[in-house]
């Protein structure tokens, strides 16, 4: 094992060569020096393992090692809960680099690019330099939003049933707008908690907790009071467009619910073709007959059903074929992808076309880059959302950026 010491080496963001062909790892190592990067160099993959890894570390990894190959590496790693920035590097063909960046991302393991070997000079010390750059970024942040992230990790059941009770919630929307002609279709109706001490709580901190105490139906009705109001608003505003609501597996399980939402919408005069309610793939996984049943009196009592974050759960093509969905949107793992993995834009076109086949709308969520958006408009989808467009926002923004949008693009479109 060699190390190479030169001026950039901040505790926070080391970066690893792991490679057992020495020639090659010296290589790389050069490759680092020429932008003042420090870089620790393993040529025995036991030796690495044995070291500190931190999150805001970039691990440069050979797939293939005689002791313990790169797979077994992020496997090992992913198993102690590691997660750093991995750069792939192999000789192998494409396909291997490919499935094994997609392998690290289902252990929910940060990829930041995979390399064929021989290794272009000037792509490589890009590559390092920029994510070297972001893991700066990153740790910086970390450091000033780490007391908040801290108190975030303390909240308690108790909390949340006391935040449902005494309305502790508010929303955001994020705008859904055609690619054809630029313009707005809805807006998905997102959830926050205003909590009162930590300050604004996002869906992923609280909502695992709601599901694991069975509170889903109770924070759905939450979630549609404050809905009703929105949609109001923006009616009230001149804004006419649907909005979109998630439900969750436990909505969908529920046999009384679509008379409790027909009910909920006559009693506040909305029409029930201005709401699209946006279902999981992996919230359909069970129970399917009540599902079904479920889904079916939905849309026969007017509401449009979205298939949400499509593509990533075990049985897409069965529940297409058999839950009445109008809209299908594409899950944005793909969508952030399919610039650069041209496998990831080949799963975006089929499911563009697979969609048109059965009569359904399609959505792409996150989509971030110009380059993006016109790559979807020539395959050919309805729809785009993400921060491309704009990120979510309070219903107070919402409302004069919607004008200001149709003053600067739909006339242009």
């Amino acid at each position: 094992m060699t190390q190479n010491v030169s001026e950039k080496d901040p505790q926070s963001c080391k970066i690893f060569i792991v490679d057992d062909d020495e020639q090659q790892a010296n290589l790389m190592r050069a490759m680092a020096e020429t932008v003042q990067l420090k870089t620790h160099l393993f040529t025995n993959s036991i030796d690495f393992l044995n070291t500190t890894i931190n999150a805001n570390d970039t691990v440069v990894l050979d797939l293939q090692m005689p002791d313990k190959d790169g797979i077994e590496i992020m496997r090992e790693l992913a198993a102690q809960n590691i997660n750093p920035n991995f750069i792939l590097v192999s000789g192998f063909d494409e396909r291997v680099l490919h499935s094994a960046k997609q392998l690290a991302e289902s252990k929910n393991l940060n990829v930041v690019s995979t390399l064929s070997k021989p290794i272009k000079a000037k792509e490589f010390i890009a590559l390092l330099s920029n994510t070297y750059e972001k893991c700066l970024d990153n740790h910086n942040q970390e450091l000033i939003s780490g007391l908040s992230a801290n108190n975030t990790e303390q909240i308690t059941i108790e909390e949340l049933k006391l935040a449902i009770r005494k309305h502790q919630f508010i929303i955001h929307l994020q705008p859904l707008v055609s690619l054809n002609n630029k313009e707005i279709q809805s807006a998905e109706i997102l959830l926050r908690w205003q909590h009162p001490t930590i300050g604004l709580v996002l869906p992923d901190q609280f909502i695992p907790l709601a599901e694991d105490h069975k509170l889903m139906n109770l924070l759905t009705e939450e979630i549609l009071r404050l809905a009703i109001n929105e949609y109001h608003n923006l009616t009230t505003s001149g804004i006419n467009i649907k909005i979109s609501i998630n439900l969750s597996a436990q909505n969908i399980t529920d046999l009384s619910m679509p008379e409790k939402l027909e009910a909920l919408i006559k009693n506040n005069q909305i029409e029930p073709d201005s709401i699209v309610l946006e279902v999981t793939e992996s919230a359909l996984m069970n129970e399917t007959s009540e599902s079904l049943d479920i889904l079916n009196r939905l849309r026969m009592k007017g509401f449009s059903l979205s298939i949400d974050d499509f593509g990533t759960g075990y049985s897409s093509l069965v529940k297409l074929y058999q839950a009445p969905f109008s809209e299908l949107k594409i899950d944005q793992h793909f969508i952030i992808h399919m610039a650069a993995d041209p496998d990831a834009a080949a799963v975006v076109r089929i499911c563009i076309l697979l969609a048109r086949e059965l009569k359904m709308h399609t959505v792409a969520e996150g989509v971030e880059t110009e380059e993006i958006w016109n790559q979807l408009k020539e395959l050919g989808c309805d729809i785009a959302q993400g921060s491309f467009i704009t990120n979510p926002m309070t219903t107070e923004d919402f409302i004069p950026w919607v004008k200001n949008w149709k003053m600067e693009h739909t006339d242009n479109a």
